[in-house]
């Protein structure tokens, strides 16, 4: 079923929706739909069961008939993102965002060679990589778009660290302790966390200070296996991890 995004938080069956110009456009003249077709619409945080009442590419409306059954899994996953090099943050949220991710937040940290843009240039970034971000949404069934932070430095993220019930570190460093079995011994202890957050480094990964810093707030270093993964697929297997160990995958 072919689903669509709108800017209009939705509230209850009934309401009447209008899709944006461009989402109306791809409605009538990619997919030529036509007026009484079944869809679905996500609002940014729940999926609706909606009808076309009428189709046409510059304004195309839609009427909530019922609320889909989240797709969302029960724990919300906060990724920091050490900053990567070039485009591999368009790949980190699209796919972080087909994975469950719930947020994510890239992050200069001390072996980070990419540099924070300056603010028009990064705006420009951010908003490409939400809308990245929302289409993934829509074609993997999503009923959240994560939000795309703007770049943080590592002293702004270790306050919020209080905010989760589980912080995980993919530290190269550390070998003994899987991912999967910290999660196992954390819900066996605490129930299945309801936030989580996963901390990669950069291309040149997490220095011990910052490893040291993140302990002080009592992160936990992980490994996620004896190969040694790019930064931008580390993310995404920690994700998988995670969905396995609560029993999502």
């Amino acid at each position: 079923m072919h689903r669509f995004y709108v800017d209009t938080p939705i509230s209850e069956p009934g309401m009447r929706v209008a899709l944006s110009p461009e989402e109306s456009a791809h409605a009538a003249r990619v997919l030529r739909l036509r007026a009484g077709e079944e869809v679905r619409v996500l609002d940014g945080e729940q999926l609706w069961e909606a009808r076309l009442e009428s189709v046409d590419p510059g304004e195309t409306i839609a009427r909530i008939t019922a609320l889909c059954p989240s797709p969302e899994a029960p724990a919300q996953a906060v990724l920091v993102q050490g900053l990567p090099k070039a485009d591999k943050l368009e790949l980190i949220a699209q796919k972080g965002t087909e994975l469950g991710m719930w947020e994510l937040w890239p992050v200069e940290m001390e072996r980070s060679v990419a540099k924070a843009d300056r603010a028009d240039k990064a705006q420009k970034k951010r908003e490409r990589f939400s809308r990245i971000a929302m289409e993934a949404a829509k074609q993997s069934g999503r009923a959240h778009v994560p939000a795309i932070a703007p770049v943080l430095s590592f002293a702004q993220v270790l306050p919020k660290l209080t905010e989760f019930d589980l912080v995980l570190v993919a530290w190269e460093e550390e070998h003994a302790l899987p991912m999967s079995r910290a999660i196992a011994n954390h819900t066996a202890t605490h129930g299945v966390p309801r936030r989580v957050l996963i901390v990669i480094g950069p291309e040149g990964g997490i220095s011990r200070r910052e490893w040291e810093q993140l302990a002080q707030h009592g992160a936990l270093s992980v490994t996620l296996g004896r190969r040694i993964l790019r930064t931008e697929t580390a993310g995404l297997c920690a994700l998988s991890v995670l969905w396995a160990a609560l029993g999502e995958m």
